[in-house]
């Protein structure tokens, strides 16, 4: 009988170490050394994030804005800042803020705007006219010519009082009735109507008991009594003329003085003036306010003269002479260009200011204008606030502040609880016009988050620019890593490179990228690898780094943050974690996991087995009914059903039931790395034939039966090597890894080594079919493998198992499910 001829799917390519590791040539270097080089000066690798940038920075139209998206380390900050001072020169619409009393309203301070450096001046200007005034009006009332007039208008509004009186007393007098004069407690001088009987004065108070002592009779005390209160309803209208000859008083009083002092008042305002002209009419307009304010209060400049009481002070301060201070908010004196400003803490006071308080002597909070402080917004007025998304976003209420000075470019500025409207103090400074370009510093999850659940987010930033962590390996950007290098360097004082540190370097690099076609652009960890690498130079007394200070700082780097890698191997070693790395077994594979402390990522083997039995549950994935599965892990599953019903469903219905477990798994599982795997599983159980454990496997995979590519594939390599060199290579093991990661392979020397001795393997597929023949030594088999239940191929074992199930089913069709 002839045997059957089995046809096996395209070899599977087992890698060459040359196939392992890209190696940097030092011949790429024409330098001894990086001493010799010139510092990196030009920004490399981001054209898509540069020209986004100067876009944003020199269109100063509503909304643009710039979002910087994009890994951390990538240099973001450093390009902003970079790209923004080229463009701040171009840049000179910074000015000077001021707020001052407002004589109508206290409560609504007043905002002066000046041009750049004006308003220090007029601040200067206020007090110094304000301390002139101060010592010029009292001179002024003591000089001879002054008091001469002012003596006389007094005089003459007393004689006035006095006549008044005089004439008032002699109508009394006829009729027994007189005016005399006394002063009270607080010095205030009062008149009372008296009458005079038997050359006694009495009051009219004493007309009862005059009665009763028999010294009048009772028709003479209602005479009296009558004459009295004609008398008082006269002197009543007496009273009342001589508080309008007061007030008389005081107004020409008031006018004297004004006329006086307006010349000496005038001249120190107008001094102000002229230098000012050239501004905003409300600064004139508030001269004109401050003049005519200290003209109306001249006795505030020398209290002895005012016959009135004094003035209280308007802010509510002991100092009346507040009122004509002014407070700069914003002082650009110094500001050449458009200000760049980096608000590394943008809480509500740093970035919109505050208006502050302070106690009174009673023991209640008082404020006024000169408490109102600026904060970051207003000081990149006219120019550039960065900020950090991640740091804004996270303090209450900053987002939505901030929101609405950029849809009405109004800067609001209040105490920092009336955000949350529990503040009592009603300061409302007026607004200002700002004109500020953010500059928001974040990842993709943040911008695309703002993008699509803020709706005003992308009026207001209308610039994205993207950075990315990686670029094309050219040798240019090799020349770009050691002028990065000499840079770093000689601004820390670290040892320079030699060609072979460099060349590790680069290695370093092309490893971080995760592809040797590509080079990492996170140049925050490239720093990182510089410095490092410096130290161990210098405790070796090596004048240059060469690329085994490199090699050391690396080994130290995930040294000093593996332990949790070094947990979990001791657990594998010792049999906790149950992982099988020698002979077969049905249904059970080793898979391969990458873990994450933040700076370093390792790979560890994971077992995941298959079950399988009659039924039409489908299969089930463990992890999931037990809330372990990620949305990524789910869909593989979903895979896996579509791939079986692609094989095996053509003519009839698959019907089975199954699960997949990650065994010893007690975290969320997610990603697809590890579909191929999962397949490979249920293939064996179906197939009832066992996978070689010596082998582990990692690999995503579609309906059809295709191999994708994963991520973290050099960590999976190695931490499944580490196992099989713990227990011992026998020339077996190995991995099977996805066709196209090949280009993503910088593995470890140890590694290399082994693969060059033979003791480990690395093989490349590309398809389902490659997999399970090297998993298992037998041929996937064919679609007519398949129909005709060839027992000899994989294929064919699981197509008649299927068939078995479906003809159980139809047998047990009435029966309880287990």
């Amino acid at each position: 009988m002839a045997k059957k001829r089995i046809t096996r799917s395209n070899p599977v390519r087992e890698l060459s170490t040359r196939q392992l590791r890209w190696t940097c040539p030092t011949s790429k270097f024409k330098f001894k050394s990086t001493k010799s080089l010139e510092s990196l000066k030009e920004i490399v690798g981001q054209p898509r994030a540069v020209d986004s940038i100067q876009l944003g920075a020199k269109l100063f139209s509503p909304g643009y804005n710039i979002f910087v998206s994009g890994l951390s380390g990538t240099g973001r900050l450093t390009t902003v800042k970079k790209l923004l001072e080229a463009v701040r020169s171009t840049k000179n619409f910074t000015f000077d803020y001021c707020y001052v009393h407002n004589f109508k309203n206290a409560d609504e301070p007043r905002l002066l705007k000046f041009s750049r450096g004006m308003g220090q001046a007029f601040c200067k200007s206020m007090a110094e006219t304000i301390a002139f005034l101060r010592t010029r009006i009292p001179q002024l009332f003591e000089e001879e010519g002054f008091q001469k007039t002012r003596r006389a208008l007094v005089i003459r509004f007393q004689q006035k009082e006095k006549e008044v009186l005089t004439n008032f007393d002699a109508k009394l007098r006829p009729n027994g009735f007189f005016l005399t004069q006394s002063e009270n407690d607080d010095g205030v001088i009062q008149y009372e109507l008296l009458f005079k009987l038997k050359d006694e004065n009495h009051s009219i108070e004493d007309l009862l008991e005059l009665v009763n002592q028999g010294v009048i009779t009772e028709a003479q005390a209602k005479k009296i009594n009558t004459a009295y209160q004609l008398f008082a309803d006269e002197f009543a209208d007496i009273a009342r003329e001589r508080i309008r000859i007061v007030q008389e008083f005081q107004r020409e009083l008031k006018e004297h003085d004004r006329l006086a002092a307006t010349l000496i008042v005038k001249s120190a305002i107008d001094d102000i003036r002229s230098n000012f002209n050239e501004e905003e009419p409300r600064v004139l307009e508030h001269l004109d306010t401050v003049y005519n304010h200290v003209l109306d209060n001249l006795p505030a400049f020398h209290p002895e003269h005012n016959l009135m009481m004094p003035i209280p002070s308007e802010t509510g301060e002991e100092d009346p002479f507040d009122v004509y201070r002014v407070n700069v908010v914003m002082d650009n004196t110094d500001t050449e260009g458009g200000p760049i400003i980096i608000e590394t803490n943008p809480t509500l006071t740093n970035l919109f200011g505050t208006i502050e308080r302070k106690f009174d002597r009673r023991g209640f909070w008082k404020t006024d204008f000169m408490h109102i402080k600026g904060g970051s917004l207003l000081r990149a007025d006219g120019g550039y606030l960065i900020l950090n998304a991640l740091d804004m976003l996270g303090e209450q209420g900053v987002w939505k502040a901030l929101k609405r000075v950029l849809l009405h470019s109004k800067l609001h500025i209040q105490a920092s609880d009336s955000y949350f409207q529990v503040s009592q103090i009603a300061v409302k400074p007026e607004p200002i016009n700002i004109n500020v370009k953010i500059v928001m510093i974040g990842d993709e999850d943040i911008y695309r988050l703002l993008y699509f659940e803020e709706e005003d987010f992308r009026k207001m930033f209308k610039i994205n620019a993207n950075f990315d962590y990686e670029a094309e390996l050219t040798d240019e950007m090799m020349q770009n890593y050691a002028s990065l290098t000499h840079k770093i360097c000689e601004e820390e004082g670290l040892r320079h490179f030699n060609k072979t540190g460099m060349a590790a370097l680069i290695e370093f690099g092309v490893t971080h990228a995760g592809s040797r076609g590509h080079i990492s652009l996170r140049f925050s960890d490239v720093a990182d690898v510089v410095r490092e690498a410096s130290y161990y130079a210098r405790q070796t007394n090596a004048k240059t780094v060469g690329r085994d200070h490199v090699e050391e700082a690396l080994i130290q780097r995930k040294w000093r943050d593996n332990l949790l890698d070094e947990k979990l191997h001791n657990a594998i070693i010792e049999g906790t974690f149950l992982i099988d790395t020698d002979g077969d077994r049905i249904g059970q594979i080793n898979g391969l996991s990458v873990y994450s402390t933040g700076l370093v990522s390792f790979g560890k083997p994971i077992r995941i087995t298959s079950s399988i039995g009659v039924g039409s549950a489908g299969i089930v994935n463990i992890e999931r009914e037990v809330e372990l599965s990620g949305s990524s892990h789910d869909k593989g599953i979903l895979i896996l059903s579509g791939f079986l019903r692609e094989r095996f469903a053509v003519s009839a219905p698959v019907s089975l039931s199954a699960s997949i477990a990650f065994e010893q798994s007690y975290d969320e599982i997610d990603g697809d790395s590890a579909s191929s795997t999962e397949i490979y599983a249920m293939l064996s159980s179906l197939a009832d034939v066992p996978i070689r454990q010596y082998i582990a496997v990692t690999g995503s995979v579609n309906q059809k039966g295709d191999i994708q590519p994963i991520g973290g594939v050099n960590e999976k390599i190695e931490g499944f090597f580490q196992v099989c060199a713990a227990r011992g290579l026998d020339g077996r093991h190995g991995v099977i890894i996805p066709e196209q990661n090949i280009k993503n392979l910088m593995l470890p020397h140890d590694v290399i080594e082994a693969v060059k001795n033979k003791q480990f393997h690395i093989w490349a597929v590309s398809t389902i079919e490659q997999g399970i023949e090297l998993l298992t030594g037998m041929p996937a088999g064919t679609p007519t493998d398949i129909r005709k239940f060839n027992l000899d191929t994989i294929y064919g074992r699981v197509a008649q198992t299927l068939e078995d199930y479906r003809q159980a089913m139809k047998e047990h069709a009435g029966d309880d499910p287990i």
